[in-house]
């Protein structure tokens, strides 16, 4: 070859390997199987937004029946016409509302739990990519491309997926040595809930 002579790269031209899917290393994924607690389970149910019990819109609401239950049971005393024992219902309506708005979930929380958590064995594959849960007819799979948002509590990584759905792993079936590897596919794969 001439040492005078410098390539220009006309010769050359980026091709495609049509067999490198035979050479591609396959994926490898964590396999996990459990089954959820009654307590797991009203954990997850808690904090999947079922009700807004948490939220600021439950205080809100909360303090406008409180408001209205002095209005009314003020009213009460000071107002003496054929209606006041109207108001006084209305005060006591009032109290039974805010308990209503902070009870009644917790209760209705606890009878979803207590049914959901029923033994039933789930099965899950974790990949860098996705998450594959389940087998057959009943399979289902998380893509892990941020867009699902991942929330960690009481020792649960919950994954909300756009479409409504939720997947729980409870941090007690995922053994030490793997524990990191898995968290760090978790949260490179979605984005933290807000």
């Amino acid at each position: 070859m001439d040492d005078n002579h410098q390539w220009d790269g006309s010769e050359a031209e980026l091709v495609a390997d049509d067999e490198a899917e035979e050479y591609e290393i396959p994926e490898t994924g964590i396999r996990i199987s459990f089954a959820l607690t009654q307590e797991e389970m009203y954990q997850c149910l808690q904090h999947s937004g079922l009700y807004k019990t948490k939220g600021t819109r439950a205080i809100i609401e909360s303090m406008i029946f409180g408001i209205a239950a002095v209005a009314f049971v003020i009213s009460y005393f000071l107002i003496k016409n054929e209606y006041r024992d109207f108001n006084l219902f209305f005060g006591v309506l009032c109290l039974i509302m805010i308990g209503v708005i902070w009870i009644i979930p917790h209760f209705h929380i606890k009878n979803l739990a207590r049914n959901m958590a029923n033994g039933k064995i789930i099965e899950a594959e974790i990949y860098q990519s996705h998450i594959d849960i389940g087998s057959g007819s009943g399979a289902w799979s998380i893509e892990l491309d941020g867009s699902c948002e991942l929330e960690e509590f009481d020792n649960i990584f919950m994954i909300a997926v756009p479409d409504g759905k939720n997947f729980a792993i409870p941090q007690r079936v995922i053994e030490p040595e793997i524990y990191n590897e898995l968290k760090a596919i978790l949260v490179s794969g979605t984005s933290p809930k807000e």
